[in-house]
């Protein structure tokens, strides 16, 4: 092939790469059909909501976001107590990150020039791993508990695999609440001595979400373990308990009593958002080195290597990477009374997904930048060879339609990957309360920060089984 020839190849190529990756990075997650979405969340149209994401699956989510639009689904379902249609939902969403994973692993060079938009979307590591959490979760609801201790051991072993595996070195390494449900599901079945150990877990893991995400453990997962560790004759994991994280063994409940716990979803989880940034271009080629593109980005990436020594050192390139921004909400607590029994309990954080998601992400923004400022050095000393040669070939005229071309093409496709799972709450707290058998009338009063009531429920008939725990959910966007 000539020189002339294999440059307008050249030129075809690049354009219609970066064309078509600006496509699909337009259509990827349109910000106002997740407004809508929300807004029913908000409003507690959950059923509505399921039937907006399963409208949506051609022209919203397509092929490529396939896991987000069974992650969606499997979430409204959840909310709308279509349980064991939500499970369905989840576990497609579940073998599409599986496959999508283990093939981009195998060939992560394969396509260095596309943009991240192009790619199908296989989740960010906590989000596969919460997945398995609302799993667990609809298979409580389905009394079918042995398979929510199946969820909860996946999730373990999901992360553990990233971890080992894969090399990804993310401070999310395990969850405490799912430690912590696993726990209360082995209670309720009866199995102390497993129960203590997933509180156990669970406390551990706490430490760690301290640190990382400032969630503290909750007060009731003490309680739990020093009951159960007394239960079982435990003395010194008792004596060990009081001396890390305080609390006094809790006395024999009534005979007759039962638990009630209430799982609150709360807020909005954050979304993605472009950060863009400049760099200078002799700096960023050190970024193209080090991500070191194999295969026919290889070979692109030798050609606009002869165009690296003609380039001055003050030309920049842009570069955009992703950034979680969270979303403001007036909910701040929870109370949930039982007037007829004067009973009440404040709900604790348990998980804060907002705050694990920004954290997966500083995590793995390292690796993310590198890509972005190679993709981005590379796409444009491509764009200056090929000019120069349609230049020397065409004339000026022709060069400078021909960058023009390739600046709106790389501009329009220099967008950062900003999918996400965005119908997830921000953060999940849970209240307990000991209620003698029978049915109830719970009263739930939700607070903002300054202690101002926003709103307030009512559950009524909430069946309480002597010995049991009952669980329910509450759902707040407000």
């Amino acid at each position: 092939m000539n020189r002339r020839r294999r440059s307008a190849v050249l030129l075809r190529g690049l354009i219609g790469s970066l064309t078509a990756a600006a496509l699909l990075a337009g259509c990827a997650s349109p910000r106002a059909l997740m407004r809508d979405m929300q807004t029913l969340i908000t409003q507690e149209q959950y059923p509505a909501a399921a039937e907006l994401v399963k409208n949506a699956k051609t022209s919203h989510y397509g092929a490529k976001n396939a896991f987000l639009y069974y992650a969606d689904l499997g979430m409204t379902l959840h909310l709308a107590g279509k349980y064991a249609e939500s499970n369905a939902a989840f576990e497609s969403a579940k073998k599409i990150a599986t496959d999508l994973f283990t093939k981009s692993v195998s060939k992560e060079a394969a396509t260095f020039l596309t943009s991240d938009n192009a790619r199908p979307y296989a989740g960010e590591d906590f989000e596969r791993a919460l997945i398995h959490v609302f799993c667990a979760l609809n298979y409580v609801f389905l009394g079918e508990e042995n398979e929510a201790l199946v969820e909860a051991r996946q999730a373990d072993f999901l992360l553990t695999k990233l971890q080992t595996d894969y090399g990804h070195k993310n401070v999310y390494t395990e969850d405490a609440f799912i430690h912590y449900l696993s726990g209360m599901v082995y209670e309720n079945a009866g199995e102390t001595n497993d129960a203590f150990i997933a509180y156990r877990k669970a406390l551990d893991a706490y430490v760690r979400y301290r640190k990382d995400y400032g969630t503290a453990e909750p007060p009731a997962l003490i309680q739990a373990a020093l009951r159960t560790a007394a239960k079982l004759g435990f003395t010194d994991e008792v004596r060990e308990i009081k001396n890390r994280w305080g609390g006094t063994v809790p006395g024999t409940p009534p005979t007759g009593d039962g638990e009630v716990v209430v799982f609150h979803y709360n807020g909005l989880a954050p979304y993605k958002t472009d950060s863009f940034f400049e760099i200078g271009f002799i700096a960023g080629w050190a970024y193209v080195e080090a991500e070191n593109p194999q295969g026919e980005d290889r070979e692109k990436m030798e050609q606009a290597g002869a165009a690296v020594r003609s380039l001055l050192a003050d030309d920049v390139v842009r570069v955009a990477f992703p950034k979680y921004v969270r979303q403001p909400y007036a909910v701040k607590s929870l109370e949930v009374r039982a007037a007829e029994a004067n009973a009440s309990h404040s709900a604790n954080l348990a998980e804060d997904i907002g705050a694990i998601a920004i954290k997966n992400l500083q995590d793995r923004i390292g690796r993310v930048r590198t890509k972005a400022i190679a993709r981005s050095v590379l796409k444009f000393a491509l764009s200056r060879k090929i000019a120069a040669e349609v230049e020397e070939k065409r004339g000026a005229g022709a060069a400078w339609l021909t960058k023009k071309i390739l600046q709106v093409a790389s501009s329009a496709t220099e967008l950062a990957d900003k999918r996400c799972w965005q119908t997830l709450p921000d953060q999940i707290g849970v209240a307990s309360l000991t209620l003698p058998a029978g049915k109830h009338t719970l009263t739930l009063t939700f607070r903002d920060a300054a202690g101002n009531t926003v709103l307030t429920r009512e559950m009524k008939d909430v069946d309480v089984r002597p010995g049991k725990k009952t669980f329910l959910t509450i759902r707040t966007a407000h």
